[in-house]
């Protein structure tokens, strides 16, 4: 993917208050700093320049002064030029209004200040992670696509997305986004709500009577997120599993079929028991030494149809307890039972 960086300076003023202070070295350092955060993704910028640009006041004043951009599209290679460009470029500013970075919608170009809150190649690579189509993950600081943070990572969905995104922008077609093997996020936006008690909790557990504290019988329910690829191909199956089964009591025995719904939500909440689930039902299968399996094809592939870039699951069994104030439970984890590990379940789509 060709990418050139610029240092942005006023024209006939350089040095000025609204020119970048930067170097072409300092450009040179972000530019090799990006490339094992993209190398992820498997993806390459080739070539990668660094040159160095003056632009009209007006335009380089909006730019830094107000967040503005209509005045740079509008003057692009009418007042100024922008030499040797690619086919995605990065300008770094002075200021960049309150922003470390900004990336107008629907282009090829993003904006950093000198002085960002987070590292440079932290900031870039966001920038360039919205240019090839990530949009923010508002729950785990340890992501790319988080705000204000240095995290660089990206989840495999994303970088099925930005291979695919790059690909576009090429003029060229990936051959196939299938088969891909997703982990579930993590983060906030799962875990396990109860029925009788107004809380919630970031454990992975579904049956009934989590513990004494809870109201006898209480069922429990577990939420879980995936990232979905975006690409040519809609999943002809799809199959969520997990490896990390542990069962207290006998919740297979007494509360029947362990099912899993399709679900929409924005935020995880208390209020999430009750949510109406988005399609049909499916039965999960425990298939021993920790291993349980799902097929979730109908769920994912309407998700794919509707353009979704995440799909959702509640974990539920068909009954919610069984009367006997005894611990009924399937708990799902890794290393521990509060936790919500990315990991613990996977979406195998093909």
């Amino acid at each position: 993917m060709p990418l050139t960086l610029y240092v942005v300076a006023e024209q006939g003023a350089l040095g000025s208050a609204i020119s970048s202070q930067r170097t072409t070295a300092d450009l040179e350092k972000i530019a090799d700093d990006i490339e094992p955060i993209w190398a992820q993704a498997d993806v390459v910028f080739d070539p990668l320049l660094i040159r160095e640009i003056q632009m009209p006041t007006e335009v380089l004043q909006e730019l830094v002064l107000t967040g503005g951009f209509e005045e740079f599209f509008a003057q692009a290679g009418r007042t100024f030029e922008v030499p040797d460009a690619g086919m995605i470029n990065g300008f770094y500013l002075r200021e960049a209004f309150e922003f470390n970075g900004f990336t107008p919608n629907g282009s090829l170009v993003f904006f950093v200040a000198d002085e960002p809150t987070v590292l440079d190649e932290r900031v870039s690579s966001h920038e360039i992670g919205h240019i090839l189509g990530l949009a923010h993950d508002p729950n785990d600081p340890t992501r790319l696509m988080f705000s204000g943070t240095n995290g660089t990572v990206l989840t495999e969905a994303e970088q099925q997305r930005a291979r695919a995104t790059a690909l576009e922008i090429l003029g060229q077609t990936s051959d196939s986004s299938l088969p891909v093997t997703i982990e579930n996020n993590g983060g906030s936006l799962e875990g396990h709500t109860p029925r009788g008690f107004a809380g919630m909790g970031s454990g992975l557990f579904a049956g009934d009577n989590l513990n004494s504290g809870f109201p006898n019988d209480d069922g429990v329910q577990a939420w879980l997120t995936f990232d979905l690829p975006t690409g040519p191909d809609t999943p002809t199956s799809a199959v969520l599993s997990t490896d990390s089964l542990v069962e207290q009591g006998s919740p297979f025995d007494d509360l029947g079929n362990l099912m899993v719904e399709p679900v929409q939500y924005e935020e995880f909440s208390a209020d999430l028991f009750d949510l109406e689930a988005a399609g049909e039902a499916s039965i999960c299968e425990p298939l021993g030494d920790g291993r349980m399996e799902c097929d979730v094809t109908d769920s994912v592939a309407a998700a794919s149809a509707a353009g979704q870039q995440r799909v959702q699951f509640r974990l539920k069994f068909d009954r919610v307890g069984d009367g006997d104030g005894s611990q009924d439970l399937a708990l799902f984890f890794l290393t521990d039972s509060n936790t919500n590990e990315p990991g613990i379940f996977h979406l195998e789509l093909s």
